[in-house]
């Protein structure tokens, strides 16, 4: 804990600092609603470590279905950064943008190799399948129901949809199969 306590002491002027860096964006809600997901996410990430550093080394388990959950985790969160990249106005300098989120995707992108080549000692069973199946069936429910919908407003309000909100789509529905697995396999253990 206390080798992590330079990143808990330094996250908050950092930000700051990042804040006052960052130009104001053509509608001005964006760079306050991206900063207050940022902060969200890093805060609760930040907690889940500090809650993981307190427990024993023999609590700690990781198995397949962790592996799964943060896999799926790590490529929405890239996808949504990618999202982001194409939605958001460029910045001035123009490289400052491409320089953060840039910096950011390849670390999301690094988390996610680690946690797809990791090791897990667990093999999966038929419980496993048939909740992998029940939250993949969910998902694309969810996204069949959403595109019905979404032709419906299109129909009445014709709007240009463009690569970002196709990718933050996307990665939400990543999360919403993250999410249903979650459930199933809390309801069926």
């Amino acid at each position: 804990m206390k080798n992590k306590k330079w990143l808990y002491i330094s996250w908050l002027p950092l930000m700051l600092l990042l804040w006052f860096l960052t130009p104001q964006g053509h509608p001005a809600w964006i760079k306050p609603t991206v900063f207050i997901i940022v902060l969200l996410v890093q805060a609760i990430i930040f907690w889940l470590f500090r809650k993981e550093a307190f427990q024993d080394k023999e609590d700690r388990y990781f198995g397949l279905t962790e592996k799964l959950y943060s896999m799926t985790i790590f490529a929405a969160f890239g996808i949504y950064t990618k999202g982001l990249w194409a939605l958001t106005p460029n910045s001035n300098p123009i490289w400052l943008k491409h320089v953060f989120l840039g910096l950011g995707l390849l670390i999301l992108v690094a988390f996610f190799l680690y946690f797809a080549f990791k090791k897990v000692d667990e093999k999966p069973d038929e419980r496993f399948y048939a909740d992998l199946a029940r939250a993949a069936c969910l998902t694309l429910t969810l996204i069949l129901a959403s595109l019905m919908i979404l032709s419906v407003i299109a129909f009445f309000f014709p709007f240009t949809l463009t690569a970002g909100m196709v990718l933050i789509f996307g990665a939400v529905m990543i999360l919403a199969f993250d999410i249903a697995f979650f459930v199933f396999e809390k309801r069926g253990a």
